[in-house]
């Protein structure tokens, strides 16, 4: 009989899903990549602009997207790009020049724990601090995918799928 077929350290599953709709591998941990890699901004060159020159209003749209969603379970209608968090996040570098990367830091976890992004937080601060356009169009272009993959099934609330380990660490739906 010829040996089982090698399998790797660590398996990787395809979880299909609005919350992962280009079914990036999930692992064992339950824990997936970015969708779209953090220097990925040349894809999307006007968010990028935008992310370049009005950081501010890009993040207050991610933000207000990201809460609506967690919120309803559905695209928001209307989200705004001006509001608190824009003036918050415009004079956070008054704030001894660390308000900016706490807010983009917070930010940024959020979003990882939404969409089970593998990441923590000394990354979380200096992505937030050193690649802060790129962060905000990864990030908008994570809640984006979902939204569209919400529109694509009928826009209503979808409830997330529960995942469990059995004894093996298998997950099962």
């Amino acid at each position: 009989t010829p040996p089982p077929p090698l399998q790797s350290a660590t398996p990787q599953m395809r979880l299909h899903g609005p919350r992962n709709p280009l079914a990036v591998p999930v692992g064992l941990d339950g824990k997936r990549d970015w969708s779209h890699g953090l220097c990925a901004w040349y894809e999307r060159p006007a968010l990028t602009a935008e992310a370049m020159c009005c950081p501010c209003l890009v993040f207050n749209h991610n933000r207000e997207r990201l809460v609506h969603l967690t919120q309803t379970g559905e695209p928001h209608p209307d989200p705004s790009r001006l509001g608190l968090w824009t003036c918050l996040y415009a004079l956070a570098p008054q704030l001894g020049g660390i308000g900016q990367v706490a807010l983009q830091c917070v930010a940024r976890f959020h979003t990882r724990q939404r969409y089970a992004v593998r990441g923590n937080a000394v990354e979380d601060v200096l992505v937030g601090a050193f690649c802060t356009t790129c962060s905000l169009v990864q990030e908008s272009r994570e809640l984006e995918g979902e939204e569209q993959a919400l529109r694509a099934e009928g826009g209503g609330a979808v409830a997330p799928q529960q995942y469990y380990r059995d004894e093996a660490g298998d997950a099962q739906a």
